[in-house]
């Protein structure tokens, strides 16, 4: 029977998700929270998404490993950056007694102590708690005029946006015209961060991804959506989307 969007437990490679993609043409895997996330033709059965797990089994395994690996050495310690276009992070040994933070226009500096572990668990929440924090104040006063003025631009309305820490998707828009932003969308250049805005835009037009929907995208954007789209694909949802390699894939 035909999948929309279908959830297979494997004993080896876990949950994996699959979701259709009107364009797809092949089964496209690719690691989401260290998880199988994989991109389907239209119309996909549960065989066709088996059949294209057992062809791909070591390959998958590996990129499961490999995600893993980078997660488990993705630490916030002495030498971490973060440099965005419109947004840096760093750290910086001080006469402090405990960890502070210290925020400027879309700057901040973590002060930390002579000796201090970083490694506890506690120690890495808090850090990207204060990152997070700090990117969604950047974003709540940088976001709104630029898509008010991108909406003004194509002549459409939205009702209200909100900023929220959303795992997975750059951005969403419902079908009552409200449109949610993630605040890790400071950490991408200022062109993929147009693209996603206007993303969510065009769906108050088109809520599927169907040809008009990606006609409109592609005029609002100048012709470069297809480009966009690619490249957003280098980047993930967290505070270390700089660091990391998120776009690996393979293909079934």
């Amino acid at each position: 029977m035909p999948q929309a969007e279908l959830i297979i437990q494997d004993r080896e490679l876990g949950t994996i998700h699959f979701r259709t993609n009107a364009r797809a043409t092949r089964f496209t895997f690719r690691v989401r929270e260290g998880q199988l996330v994989c991109s389907c033709p239209p119309r996909f059965s549960r065989s066709d998404a088996q059949k294209a797990v057992e062809g791909l089994r070591p390959r998958l395994l590996g990129m499961l490993n490999r995600d893993q690996e980078r997660t488990a050495t993705r630490l916030i310690e002495p030498g971490f950056r973060i440099e965005a276009e419109a947004f840096t992070f760093r750290m910086e040994e001080s006469r402090v007694s405990r960890l502070t933070m210290r925020q400027r226009r879309g700057q901040l500096v973590c002060h930390y102590p002579p000796g201090q572990d970083f490694s506890p668990g506690y120690v890495q929440e808090w850090l990207v708690r204060m990152i997070e924090e700090s990117l969604r104040q950047h974003a709540r006063v940088l976001f709104p005029p630029r898509l008010r003025a991108m909406a003004q631009a194509r002549g459409l309305d939205y009702k209200a946006l909100s900023i929220h820490k959303t795992k997975g998707r750059w951005g969403s828009c419902s079908s009552r015209g409200n449109i949610n932003l993630s605040l890790y969308l400071m950490l991408l250049p200022h062109h993929l961060q147009d693209y996603v805005m206007q993303h969510e835009l065009t769906h108050l037009v088109e809520m599927n991804h169907g040809p008009r929907f990606h006609a409109l995208l592609d005029e609002a954007l100048r012709g470069t959506a297809t480009q966009c789209e690619r490249e957003l694909k280098r980047y993930d949802t967290d505070v270390f989307s700089l660091r990391s390699v998120a776009g690996e894939g393979v293909e079934g």
